[in-house]
This record gives structure tokens, sequence and C-alpha cells, in this order.
């Protein structure tokens, strides 16, 4: 494959990218694929002819320029027959009425659809959230907006069953999730390449954490780790490993049990040394 060939398919596919999501993207690859391939073919022969009054050069360049265009409005006309499921994200022909993968109803429209301005009536780019042609939201954001409103009450309301000890997170983010490992439960939220919000919904967790009641504890005290001891059992909360899936990613760890040196540890008072004069004191 040759320099132009890679930029071609690499032009394609980062087209396809900005407009449609992982799910659409996977549907639509075989036809992408063939699409870059034509495409490829055309550039490679239009650019190793001899360049005569440049004709064929300007044609191969124009050709490239609009290459990102040309892959959106290719990801739009094959989204024209796809569905996508709002509750596991999968993609689904127009045709069906249920999702395959989780039995959930899908959606009315398609993803084309979804992105037809309700006001002006402007088929949109797929992935666009506002009408470029007057600002006006596109179903598709309506559509996003529900399922992720769906998605964070189930969590919360599966927070109440497993996390009912800790206060309830209200910091935001998208596609909140519950875990259970050995011995530990994992909340997480993503920002989405929001780094600065990232942090920011972590300070807000750690500040309300704090006002009901939890601490730094224990022979080593940090923010890092907060205790707080109900009813004889210590409640943990893990804030040192928050950002290990990325920075832009909240994952808060939720344990019981003490911390080293126990809850209410006391640090030792050191002795005073011992002088000739303590030793001769009347």
């Amino acid at each position: 494959m040759g320099f132009l060939e890679r930029a071609i398919r690499r032009g394609i596919s980062e087209g396809i990218g900005k407009a449609v999501g992982n799910a659409i993207n996977q549907a639509i690859e075989p036809k992408a694929t063939e699409l870059v391939n034509r495409t490829a073919a055309r550039l490679d022969e239009a650019t190793g002819k001899p360049s005569g009054n440049g004709a064929a050069g300007a044609s191969a360049q124009g050709a490239f320029a609009n290459l990102e265009r040309a892959a959106m409005d290719f990801a739009t006309k094959q989204a024209e027959n796809l569905k996508i499921c709002s509750h596991c994200g999968e993609s689904a022909p127009s045709s069906q009425k249920f999702c395959q993968s989780c039995g959930n109803a899908l959606p009315e429209m398609t993803v084309a659809d979804a992105a037809v301005c309700p006001a002006c009536g402007k088929q949109n780019t797929i992935g666009t959230k506002f009408c470029t042609d007057c600002g006006t939201k596109l179903p598709a954001a309506v559509m996003e907006e529900e399922s992720n409103k769906r998605k964070a009450e189930a969590v919360l309301t599966e927070w109440k069953l497993k996390l009912s000890d800790y206060p309830v997170w209200q910091s935001g983010g998208e596609n909140l999730y519950i875990d259970e490992y050995d011995g530990y439960t994992v909340f997480g939220a993503d920002f989405k390449g929001d780094s600065y919000g990232a942090r920011n919904a972590f300070e807000q967790y750690r500040s309300l954490v704090k006002q009901n009641g939890f601490r730094p504890a224990g022979q080593y005290p940090s923010d890092e780790h907060l205790y707080k001891m109900v009813e004889g059992k210590c409640l943990h909360i893990d804030f040192e490993h928050c950002f290990e899936s990325g920075s832009d990613q909240v994952s808060l760890g939720f344990m019981t049990g003490e911390p080293a040196g126990g809850f209410n540890y006391v640090k030792p008072e050191q002795k005073k040394p011992v002088g000739l004069k303590d030793i001769f004191k009347f």
C-alpha cells in the first residue's frame, strides 16, 4: 500500500469516525472498505498519469480535499437503513423492531432520520447534535440525552441497593456503572475527554463525603482514603486510584475495613529524654 493510499484510507476512516459512533461504524465498515479501495485506485491512477497541463494532478488534489466530506455523506446514506438500540448501543437493520442483543424495543427513527432537523427539514451529517442551518436540537441529541438519563437513573437505583451506606453520586458524567469485585465495589463515570470536568466532579464528591462524616484515619491518614465508622463497621472510600483508567474517567472504590493502625489510631507521644536534673530532682 502506497503513501497516497494510506492517506486516503485514513481520510475516509476519519470522516466516517466523525460522522458515526462505533456501532454504526462497525455496521457499515465492509461497505466503507469497498469505498476506500475504489477511491484509492482512482486517485492512484490519477496521480500516476503525466501531469500535462496539470489537470490530472488538480483533479486528484480536489478529490483528496473532499475525501472527508464524501466519507461523511457515505455514512449518512448507509445510516438510512440502520437503527441503534438506546439501551445497549448495538446497531440493527431498519426493519427490526427489537434489539437482537438485549431484547429492548428499537427506536422508530433510523440513524439518518434522527439527524433530520424537525424545524427546517435539513438532513444533517450523522453525529451532528444541532442543525447546521437553524441551530435546532436534533432528534438524535434528544434521544441520546434521554438514553443517558435512563441509564443514570438505573445505576443510581442500583446504588441504593449496593452502596446504601455511602452518599449518592450527584456530580454528573455519562455511562455510569457499578461493578463488584472480590471484596469491594467500583463506581465509574465517563466525562468524554473532559479531564477538567472529571477532576471537578471528583473533588465535589470528596467534599460531599467529608460533609457526611468521612475523614482520613489510621496510622497514615490521607485525603486519598476516607473512612467512617457506622455501627461498628468501618466504611472506606478509595480516591487514590480514581483516574487509573484515564484523566476523564472517574473510578471510585468502596469497601469496608479499618486502615493500618485502626480507625482510632493515635500517634504515641514521644518520651522526653531524662537528664541528671530529673534523676536528682526532689
